[in-house]
């Protein structure tokens, strides 16, 4: 599990993202760089997306090589993958990690993504900051420089607000071509289906249709890559979050549906469905489990 305050030593910097989980991890960090210096991280344990507050950057990762992103231009970093970058001129970024983007809060969105995501090949797309993202990222700028992103709960906030912010800023194939290597398994199946689960809400013909698969070819590519059903695994997933949850000091019901997304009707099924016991019950069981 993330600490609040994660360090990552990335090449010759050291950023200070601050990173939350519950159930997903994200967090930022904005940091300077000279012209002709080189960044390098050699694996990346999120998904980036960069973003040029000033300045020129060459960028390159598995999907893309030397792509010149200039001022006021976002651009997308894979997760496992090494990336780096050249200050082309004195530059500065802010890095967005996330481990999931949490589309489902918009479900018109996420509809037209399971349509359209897997049906066209990658190819690369930036895109431009618009004046409602760049209000957000100014306001996250500012926080990270007055060092008020103080723990993992604010940096959630702001991964909603900069994904309600694409939804409203940016238009449905624009989102989708941006986010084709998070929300389609034919780039990387594993990566794919770690990082979406949350996003089809543990539903097996969701996650498959978000993959840009018929239901039946994902079920068999998970099958042979998990060696166990897409049921079983989202199952098994799904008890340890809520047993991660319920672990939480001071957790109550209502928080652990809110972390997860989902009423609190869903969760007492959820609970009553694994455990046969509401929600409150697996809170009490686990807090004294903890203390010993």
């Amino acid at each position: 599990m993330a600490t609040p305050s994660e360090r990552l030593i990335l090449g010759k910097k050291s950023l200070q993202i601050t990173c939350g989980e519950v159930g997903y991890t994200t967090g930022f960090a904005i940091a300077s760089f000279a012209a002709e210096e080189r960044y390098v991280d050699p694996d990346a344990n999120y998904y980036y997306i960069l973003l040029v507050r000033q300045g020129t950057i060459s960028l390159s990762c598995k999907l893309y090589k030397y792509k010149h992103i200039a001022t006021g231009t976002m651009a997308f970093i894979p997760k496992g993958s090494r990336y780096e970058f050249t200050a082309s001129e004195d530059s500065e970024i802010m890095f967005f990690a996330f481990s999931t983007t949490l589309i489902r809060t918009d479900n018109e969105m996420l509809e037209y993504f399971c349509h359209h995501a897997g049906k066209r090949s990658y190819t690369f797309n930036t895109l431009p900051i618009r004046s409602g993202m760049d209000d957000l990222i100014t306001l996250i700028d500012r926080q990270l420089r007055e060092r008020r992103m103080k723990n993992g709960g604010i940096a959630q906030v702001w991964n909603s607000y900069f994904f309600h912010t694409m939804v409203a800023y940016y238009s449905k194939d624009e989102n989708t071509a941006f986010m084709r290597p998070i929300i389609s398994g034919a780039v990387d199946f594993e990566a794919f289906v770690e990082n979406n689960y949350l996003e089809a809400d543990g539903n097996v013909a969701q996650l498959a249709a978000l993959s840009g698969m018929s239901y039946d070819a994902f079920q068999d590519k998970f099958t042979r890559t998990y060696g166990i059903t897409a049921k079983q695994w989202l199952d098994e997933r799904t008890r340890e979050q809520l047993i991660s949850l319920a672990k939480t000091p001071s957790m109550t019901p209502q928080e652990m549906a809110a972390a997860l997304r989902c009423t609190a009707q869903k969760l007492n099924k959820l609970c009553q469905r694994y455990w046969s016991i509401p929600p409150g019950e697996l809170i009490r069981r686990w807090s004294k489990s903890e203390q010993g």
